[in-house]
């Protein structure tokens, strides 16, 4: 596992899901911990040949992909762990996601480390913006992806946004941005569109001084989609019908976990688009159903 300099104390790792590491005194501050037990042997064993030992954790938010070497390395180094308050309860139980994903206790085929990380304690809970406890970095409110997510800021400029964009080579692939709040979303691209940082980190996508552009294909994909529901919608349409349209028009191939965060995006677009007064909840013969509003 390789580790990149950024800039003056903070590194990366780079993977299938970016980590960050900002050094103090011998000591490492670790952002995000990666999927599951192996992430967390080969960061330790990384940071171990570079002299470093972790101190503490920041999880930007509670997806398994990010928090999934908690328990290992909390076990290894007894390092704090810190997390917004939503997040941290998800950290601590992460059945919590998988039953949120799925709307009940979760069948086993979506209970694996793709979605459902490995539980790990919470020491510390930290606020969605302003100072990190002692630690220097700064939390900046990211919503939309997920709960309570949030990026981390480094005295160097460094930003890490966690999956607050996604690469072009996932959209190309996927279509859709997988997210929890619409709303929160958009805010958070928006903000994204004008923020300054000498390098900006995603989670998914490669580090770059400028994001302006992926900013804007994410958000293209997010507008497509809610052209697609709204032409679905046209007539009465159910929300596995609106799935299914998506899935179709984007090539997804479905698995039980990409169906379940397929469903909580399109979830999301709906609760989005009726508090835009773009879409009505109709019923007819024991099926809730979705059409356009008058506001469309």
């Amino acid at each position: 596992m390789e580790i990149v300099h950024a800039a003056g104390n903070t590194w990366y790792i780079p993977g299938p899901t970016n980590l960050g590491v900002f050094t103090t005194g011998g000591g490492a501050v670790l952002i995000d911990s990666g999927n599951d037990e192996s992430a967390g042997r080969k960061i330790m064993k990384a940071l171990r040949e570079q002299e470093l030992e972790i101190s503490m954790i920041v999880n930007t938010h509670s997806n398994a992909d990010h928090a999934g070497g908690n328990a290992f390395i909390r076990k290894r180094t007894e390092c704090r762990i810190a997390a917004t308050r939503a997040e941290a309860a998800f950290i601590e139980d992460p059945r919590l996601e998988v039953s949120l994903l799925w709307g009940a206790a979760p069948f086993r085929d979506i209970s694996g480390k793709f979605l459902q990380a490995q539980p790990s304690h919470v020491t510390d809970i930290i606020p969605s913006s302003g100072p990190i406890l002692d630690t220097g970095l700064e939390a900046e409110p990211l919503p939309g992806h997920f709960l309570d997510m949030i990026g981390v800021r480094t005295p160097d400029g460094v930003f890490f946004i966690a999956d607050s964009v996604f690469s072009s080579v996932i959209l190309d692939k996927y279509g859709l941005v997988v997210c929890f709040d619409v709303q929160g979303q958009i805010s958070t691209l928006d903000y994204l569109e004008k923020a300054e940082a000498e390098l900006f980190i995603p989670s998914h996508a490669e580090p770059a001084r400028d994001i302006v552009h992926l900013v804007r294909r994410n958000r293209d994909s997010l507008e497509q989609t809610k052209e697609i529901i709204l032409e679905v919608c046209a007539s009465p349409s159910s929300r596995e019908d609106i799935l299914a349209r998506l899935v179709r028009h984007f090539g997804i191939s479905l698995t039980p976990a990409q169906y379940v965060l397929t469903h909580i995006t399109v979830s999301a677009h709906i609760s989005f688009l009726a508090d835009e007064g773009l879409l009505v909840p109709v019923f007819d013969d024991g099926r809730m159903l979705w059409t356009a509003g008058q506001g469309a």
